[in-house]
């Protein structure tokens, strides 16, 4: 049977260092518009789409996204980007304009230019895999869509708000049954990204 601290421990040997490798990548720009051109087109450094916006259908609207995104980032202030929930809503103001960009890609771009920004979060934003395993858990706290980090249970409650939201999705199944075996993947498989054009350029 599995605890929590072998869960935790788990995660931080064998999934923390390639999220934070992952995540190196997205601080890697000239200045914010470009991050968040770059956030939106989910491209990996090898140029292929990021496992989830390629799993779920959605790398045709991506280009249209960051064209969005651009137009909207020229109208706003800096200051506007001081937080990940304003971070997050004004990537929702993309979503809502183009068809098939959905709650996963909205968390996904949110966290990418955040982690341009050195932003930490501290929140857990509840979404299809992650609701799994916060479900699992069974915490007395319902209907909510965001969870501040504090409320889980140690050592859960360690982790920054993204890889707490990473830990409940990859080990949903461990969580809900502690007999279970760990993920031998533990980190999200790879799709094939060749339906988007690669050639997609946004000025």
């Amino acid at each position: 049977m599995k605890s929590y601290t072998d869960i935790y421990n788990h995660y931080r040997k064998n999934v923390y260092p390639c999220a934070e490798k992952e995540y190196s990548w997205y601080k890697q720009a000239d200045n914010l518009r470009y991050a968040v051109k770059k956030a939106f087109l989910s491209r990996n450094e090898k140029g292929e789409v990021e496992d989830h916006q390629a799993r779920y259908g959605i790398p045709k609207c991506l280009c249209l996204a960051a064209k969005i995104a651009l137009e909207h980032f020229d109208t706003q202030c800096i200051s506007d980007f001081d937080n990940f929930n304003s971070i997050y809503e004004f990537v929702q103001g993309v979503r809502n304009k183009v068809e098939g960009f959905g709650e996963l890609a909205n968390y996904d771009v949110a966290l990418r230019i955040s982690q341009y920004l050195g932003i930490e979060v501290h929140e857990v934003y509840l979404h299809r895999g992650t609701r799994e395993g916060f479900c699992a858990l069974r915490l007395n706290i319902k209907n909510r869509r965001i969870v501040p980090v504090e409320k889980f249970p140690e050592p859960f409650n360690q982790l920054s708000g993204d890889h707490l939201e990473n830990l409940l999705c990859i080990y949903k199944k461990v969580l809900d049954d502690p007999s279970a075996e760990f993920p031998k993947n533990c980190i999200r498989r790879k799709t094939n990204s060749s339906c988007i054009n690669k050639n997609c350029c946004i000025c």
